[in-house]
């Protein structure tokens, strides 16, 4: 813990929203911990980020990377031929043809909006906008959609971090320890349908 905030001080502490710029385009972290990140004063002291400070870097260094993801994940979708969504992210695959098939051409891009909008690991960005990318949805309207949503779910841990103002600490960690909690889960779960397709084969 001592470690991850010197770190922090040593190569940030004159350039705060760098950090949280950063931060906020990492796939998994994003704003659900740049945001807390962002106005901790037990790392930045007087220099931590008033909420809506806190709230606008965070968003911006969000959504940076959101197009690029769209337009990749979209390309490579193409060029596959359909491996990427039946070999490569599977679940992946799943959620974008549940969007494009199970609901009206409003409630897609509203269903994709409120993925992105839910400040859990696995959700956000980047898995939004890999998903949009995987279905044949307008790239455009798609775009507006996540970043509704990460707007949506930035302003919410904004919100949170406001009202439990000085616990700011408390929920940077117990956010890092879920996302990591989430990822073992998962790699346990992937590891064990790896295990039934072999032995059903």
């Amino acid at each position: 813990m001592d470690f991850f905030i010197d770190f922090l001080k040593n190569n940030f502490e004159n350039c705060i929203w760098l950090a949280v710029i950063l931060v906020s385009m990492c796939p998994l972290l994003e704003s659900k911990i740049a945001i807390p990140l962002a106005m901790n004063t037990a790392i930045w002291g007087s220099g931590a980020f008033q909420p809506i400070t806190a709230l606008l870097i965070a968003f911006i260094g969000n959504i940076i990377p959101c197009y690029a993801i769209l337009l990749i994940s979209r390309k490579m979708k193409n060029k596959t031929a359909g491996f990427l969504t039946s070999n490569f992210i599977n679940k992946y695959s799943r959620k974008s043809f549940e969007i494009e098939n199970k609901y009206s051409n409003i409630k897609k891009y509203l269903a994709l909006t409120g993925f992105v909008a839910v400040p859990l690991p696995l959700t956000g960005i980047w898995s939004g906008s890999l998903i949009a990318g995987l279905t044949n949805l307008n790239i455009n309207y798609c775009l507006i959609s996540i970043i509704a949503g990460a707007f949506i779910s930035a302003s919410a841990i904004t919100l949170l971090c406001t009202i439990f103002s000085n616990s700011t600490m408390e929920i940077l960690m117990i956010s890092i320890i879920i996302i990591i909690a989430f990822l073992i889960i998962d790699l346990i779960f992937s590891f064990k349908s790896k295990i039934k397709k072999i032995r059903s084969k």
